[in-house]
């Protein structure tokens, strides 16, 4: 075999154990294999290949410096001495390699005017030669660069340069995979934490029913079968429709997302734990699609709203107590009024059968304290009509003014004025009270205030001051007797209308004030009555 042969049967064989070498990395990687193991392949198969020695190196994460990756043949110094070094025109020519995106060739060390300032690191370590070339993605970015070091000067030639960019690439394919692996690592395990501290539970089923993932939350939930798919699952499940019959587990959530149905906001469950306790859950589900739509499993979500389910059963349950006792409430205030009109009929007639001129007055009184609390009693029945706690003071006050105008006020003689400010509740029973102090006082002014041919206004004023209220009523009559004051206390010889007015006042925690309005020389009384809300 001639020289010829000979170098053309070497070069063959070169390129053989080249591919080898490249094909091996390959299947290391895939295999699982560290990165560093599968391009000290590449670096070891370069060293031999060329004569020399080689290095691969790694751009860093933030893409500013290189780092060492592998090398054949290198002294530890030199790795120590290119670790961390800047990307830029510096004294590697890795780092312009880099840097530039463009392979660096130095046939002659020595002599390359590049490296007068920098050829001192590569001459120290016997390096006289230097070929670079930039490790690029198929985007053209950079990952680093495969270097080939000589002890003499030389340059590649075409065959050279063809096997330099066949190692880069596979280098190329080995780093993307690994950054792409890490990167996905990281995804992975951010996903899994943020899975894991999700405050509901979370699992997705394969279309067998399956679970292929779930949080811990979840766990907690199921036995790792969708419910719908599994007997004994859906036995610690249940729903129920409107009518109170249960859901069947054809209609569960799951069941329906794997029909292609989204389940949102979702279906409510009575869920069985392991320790035989119930809580109430919300389950949602939608369907999980691939890239031609046909659905490849299900994503189901547990929420626990048992606090919120049973207080909202305690809260109905509480509902429809109240509106038991609102109605036995209304029909007792309805059996009074009847009890009200009863009375007043019979006292009406017990009146026409009375002689004596003392007891026909007793029995008069009576009958008008009796009529007057009927007014009050219905007044009061038709505020609390549709709320039986509280009503608008203003609106219970006026329709009791037209009453009272109405029972025992003659329109030619004497007029009542309701001035309320509106929107101020009051809870049903201290209007109560405030509306016998208003008719007490009322009809003592009709009795005591006006002559028999006097003319006159009495006013009834409704107020909130603060965090109390204020009933005015003020008479334009008669006024006050010379000397008198306060109304005196209960047993001290005042009429049964004051002694009424008095306990009343009690009643409401509140206090009576009665003096002398200023009314432009005109007299009159004023009775003010403030008591807490």
């Amino acid at each position: 075999m001639d020289d010829h042969g000979a170098e053309q049967d070497s070069g063959v064989r070169q390129s053989e154990r080249l591919l080898l070498a490249q094909t091996t990395a390959l299947e290391q990687a895939i295999g699982g294999a560290g990165l560093d193991e599968a391009l000290d392949l590449l670096a070891q198969a370069a060293a031999e290949r060329f004569g020399g020695r080689a290095a691969i190196i790694l751009m860093s994460d933030d893409g500013r410096t290189l780092r060492f990756g592998v090398a054949a043949g290198l002294p530890e110094s030199y790795r120590r001495a290119v670790d961390g070094t800047a990307i830029g025109p510096q004294d590697f020519p890795c780092a312009l390699a880099a840097h530039s995106g463009e392979r660096v060739v130095i046939a002659n060390v020595a002599q390359d005017p590049r490296w007068a300032s920098g050829r001192a690191p590569l001459l120290d370590h016997g390096i006289a030669a230097c070929w670079s070339t930039p490790i690029r993605t198929a985007t053209g970015t950079v990952l680093g660069a495969f270097t080939i070091y000589h002890a003499t000067p030389c340059a590649p030639g075409p065959q050279d340069l063809d096997a330099m960019d066949r190692l880069t690439r596979t280098a190329a394919l080995l780093i993307e995979r690994d950054r792409t692996e890490r990167e996905r690592q990281s995804s992975e395990a951010l996903l899994s934490s943020v899975l894991e501290h999700l405050p509901v539970g979370v699992a997705v089923y394969d279309t067998q029913g399956r679970t292929t993932r779930n949080n811990r939350l979840m766990r907690d939930y199921t036995n790792g079968s969708l419910p719908s798919a599994d007997d004994r699952e859906a036995q610690r499940w249940r729903a129920f429709q409107p009518d109170g019959s249960p859901v069947d587990r054809s209609a569960f959530p799951g069941a329906r997302a794997l029909r292609g149905e989204i389940v949102a906001p979702g279906m409510d469950f009575l869920h069985r734990a392991a320790d035989g306790t119930e809580h109430w859950t919300r389950v949602s589900a939608a369907p999980l699609r691939d890239g031609a739509g046909q659905i490849t499993g299900v994503v189901a979500v547990v929420s626990d709203i048992d606090a919120e389910k049973r207080a909202a059963q305690g809260l109905a349950a509480a509902l429809d107590e109240a509106r038991r006792s609102e109605l036995v409430a209304h029909e007792m205030s309805h059996r009074i009024m009847n009890s009200f009109q009863l009375l007043h009929g019979l006292v009406s007639m017990q009146t026409a059968t009375v002689t004596d001129p003392a007891a026909r007055k007793a029995v008069e009184q009576a009958f008008s304290r009796i009529q007057a609390m009927a007014l009050v009693q219905r007044r009061l029945f038709e505020a609390t009509r549709n709320d039986l706690a509280t009503l608008d003071a203003a609106d219970y006050l006026q329709r009791l003014g037209e009453s009272l105008t109405g029972a025992f006020i003659d329109s030619g003689r004497c007029t009542l004025v309701i001035d309320a400010a509106h929107g101020i509740p009051m809870p049903a029973a201290q209007a109560s009270s405030m509306g016998l102090i208003v008719t007490e006082l009322v009809l003592n002014a009709l009795k005591h205030a006006f002559g028999a041919h006097q003319q006159g206004t009495v006013t009834v004023r409704f107020e909130a001051c603060g965090d109390d209220r204020r009933l005015t009523v003020t008479d334009d009559g008669a006024g006050l007797p010379d000397g008198a004051g306060m109304v005196k206390p209960a047993g001290s010889g005042q009429g049964m209308g004051m002694t009424l007015v008095h306990g009343l006042v009690r009643q409401l925690g509140g206090r009576l004030e009665i003096d002398r309005p200023d009314q432009g020389g005109r007299p009159g009384t004023r009775f003010v009555l403030t008591f807490p809300a």
